[in-house]
């Protein structure tokens, strides 16, 4: 779990995030997001899932099975009020689109 709370903690400081702004996004006490961080505490699924949606990445990698990440190009506010559920859905929708142009181009061939 060490591994997994550094990968997690590098993460949120890549994407200039504060430890209250992803445990709010999360729905947990910034402690516990701390706890995490230091792998000291596990995570539920659903937590998971939703910052696989916030940093736009597999679960592989925030479970460190994977080195793949391509950060999102997606500017946002610098000012520190941006929506981090907003952030989540972009995200998201990127992917869905990418998705249905891989479609489109095997429809094609």
């Amino acid at each position: 779990m060490k591994e997994v709370g550094q990968r997690l903690k590098q993460l949120r400081e890549e994407h200039s995030y504060s430890q209250t702004q992803v445990a709010e996004y999360l729905g947990i006490d910034q402690s516990n997001l701390s706890k995490i961080e230091r792998g000291e505490r596990n995570f539920k699924l659903s937590s998971l899932i939703k910052l696989c949606s916030l940093y736009n990445c597999s679960q592989e990698y925030i479970l460190c099975r994977s080195d793949e990440y391509d950060k999102s190009d997606i500017a946002f506010r610098a000012d520190g009020k941006v929506d981090l559920n907003v952030i989540a859905i972009a995200n998201e929708t990127m992917n869905d689109l990418k998705m249905l142009r891989k479609i489109k181009k095997m429809n094609e061939n």
